[in-house]
Order: structure tokens, then C-alpha cells, then sequence
């Protein structure tokens, strides 16, 4: 389902960039309210995002995996402020956040009503081939942008994401087979943080730190916050009035 998403997603994309550049070639089309004409050359419409994805403040002391990673697909809006080299963005995407490891998820269950009340993080002792927590959501995100008029360009973005979790799953393959489990009790589906972004060009630098945790308050293992690291990439896309 959610792979179909991701790649409806994406193809709208670039429907709607084809409709921006109909429009510019269209002068009865053009007005003030036309997105094509906020910003004489608009950069960094589209955002992709390859990182490392982990859990800080998990109990027993355990790490992620090196393997633990995420994939983000963003697309932003951008509005100058003035003649300055400061920007105000904002805009959608949709993101994965795998944790990879010997991690364990306990359900502890209320043996009177036989409902599921908490889920713990465990170390898991038994062998594995695949031991993943995944997650999928889609983001909001806020943020302002410096920009130097410099032949290679340098880029600073700074903001917020709220993002809502709209898919959870465990999948595990070790001797028994594999099972995979879907909507984990207890995780917090509002998620949001700061972000940052920073590099020259097209290529960036790219952090995010959540400041909501993975469980909901009383149904998981309080403390753990979500991170990410990694590295973005911006297509050259320049469209509007200052095309080239």
C-alpha cells in the first residue's frame, strides 16, 4: 500500500511541475496568484533524503544497527523575504524511519480485561537474520533558508516537521520464519522536531531530532527519541519568471 504511496507521491510531483511550466508559457494564465510567479528563481522545490535512522535513550542500553536507515521524499514551497538572502519555505512528505538491532518489543497484557497495556524495549537474546521496527510518516514541514549568491552556492535550512505516523510494524525472520507484524500498541502517532539542513549546491547535510518520543505517555518505554542523519539531495529545478 505504502509503496504505491511513495510512488504515486512522486509521479504527482512531476505532474504538477509540468502544470507550472504550461502555465509560464501561458502569459493569460499568469496572475499574481500563480505559484510559477512567487519567486523570481525558485530552488529546492524537491528534497530527497537517504539516512541513518536510530533511537536515542532505549533502556539496557541498546543501539541500533548501522543498517538502521530511512528514506524521505519532501516537496517545499518557497517564498523570499525581500531582496535579502533569506527565505521562508514550507511544504509535504512522506518519510520511513527503520530501526535495525536487538531490540525487542514486549506487549505487557492486562491479564484481567486480556488487552495489551504497555509495550517495553527489550534486549532480544535469541538469533536473527532480520529484526526491524519500521515506520512510515507523512510530515509538514516549516523552514527558513539562507542562501549566498556565490558561484557554488551555499545553503543553511533550518525548521520544524510535524509529521503523523501512519503505518508501524515489526518484522522478524530467525528460526522459527518470518513474521511480520503490523501497528504496534502504544506508539505515538504525532511526531515532530527540529530539522537542519547545510552544504553547497545540491548536496546537503541532514539532521533531524524529534522533541515528541516513540510511546504515547503509560503505553511503552518512556524517553526514547527518534533521530536521523544523513545526507539530501536537491534536483536543479528552476521554474517561473526567472527560468534557465
Amino acid at each position: 500500500m505504502f509503496r504505491r504511496l511513495y510512488k504515486t507521491c512522486f509521479f504527482a510531483f512531476f505532474v504538477v511541475q509540468g502544470l507550472f511550466i504550461t502555465a509560464q508559457n501561458d502569459p493569460k494564465k499568469i496572475s499574481e496568484f500563480d505559484i510559477h510567479s512567487y519567486k523570481p528563481e525558485p530552488h529546492d522545490r524537491i528534497i530527497f533524503e537517504v539516512n541513518h535512522t536510530g533511537w536515542l535513550n532505549m533502556p539496557h542500553n541498546l543501539k541500533e544497527t548501522a543498517t538502521s536507515g530511512g528514506v524521505n521524499i519532501l516537496l517545499y514551497f518557497d517564498y523570499p523575504l525581500g531582496n535579502s538572502h533569506f527565505s521562508f519555505a514550507w511544504g509535504a512528505g512522506l518519510s520511513s524511519h527503520n530501526i535495525h538491532g536487538k531490540i525487542n518489543l514486549v506487549y505487557q497484557v492486562d491479564s484481567l480485561h486480556q488487552q495489551t497495556v504497555f509495550t517495553s524495549v527489550e534486549p532480544r537474546y535469541t538469533p536473527y537474520k532480520i529484526n526491524r521496527i519500521g515506520f512510515k510518516v507523512i510530515e509538514v514541514p516549516l523552514e527558513f533558508r539562507f542562501r549566498t549568491r556565490t558561484p557554488y552556492q551555499f545553503k543553511l535550512m533550518a525548521g520544524v516537521k510535524v509529521g503523523y505516523v501512519v503505518q508501524t510494524f515489526k518484522k522478524v525472520f530467525d528460526a522459527d520464519g518470518k513474521v511480520k507484524v503490523f501497528d504496534i500498541f502504544g506508539v505515538n502517532l504525532l511526531r515532530y522536531g527540529v530539522q537542519l539542513r547545510m552544504g553547497w549546491e545540491q548536496l546537503h547535510l541532514s539532521v533531524f531530532y524529534a522533541l515528541s518520543e516513540v510511546f504515547e505517555k503509560g503505553k511503552g518505554s518512556p524517553g526514547i527519541i527518534p533521530f536521523s542523519i544523513g545526507l539530501a539531495y536537491t534536483p536543479r529545478i528552476s521554474l517561473g519568471n526567472g527560468a534557465h
